[in-house]
């Protein structure tokens, strides 16, 4: 029985199915559609070979990386925000940074106040002080 050897290159880790032909085309089968789902690949791109190929062949096969959109930053989403009317009523760094958090981002306290004060110095935002608390919100 030949071996046969798939490595799956995705952002956040590497994944290596080696074992007997069957058996990686089983694994392939069963995990396939999830793995083109992370990778944002259509349902019918990734095909699993009829005949698979020696594991020494695999190891030299170049792994194509799919074309991705690149990923959200920060200011990209605060931006976002601010057209959608979060920042319609005064919100402070706490409501802020759990928006953040809901989209998904990971982020410092430095780089989400950073990106704050840049969007005041443009403009954008206004910083309300109320005793020790600064909350943003939309410049009329």
């Amino acid at each position: 029985m030949e071996d046969a050897k798939v490595v799956i290159n995705l952002k956040e880790g590497i994944i290596e199915i080696e074992g007997p032909a069957d058996f990686v085309r089983h694994c392939l089968d069963m995990y396939g559609p999830g793995i083109r789902g992370l990778l944002g690949l259509p349902q019918d791109t990734v095909a699993v070979p009829e005949k698979a190929s020696r594991v020494s062949q695999k190891r030299n096969a170049a792994v194509a990386k799919p074309r991705t959109r690149k990923p959200a930053t920060v200011m990209a989403t605060m931006r976002d925000d601010l057209e959608a009317g979060f920042f319609d009523k005064p919100r402070s760094t706490a409501e802020i940074k759990q928006r953040l958090s809901d989209a998904g981002l990971t982020f410092t306290d430095t780089g989400v106040r950073a990106n704050l004060r840049k969007l005041t110095q443009d403009g954008l935002l206004n910083a309300v002080k109320k005793g020790r608390s600064v909350r943003f919100r939309r410049r009329p």
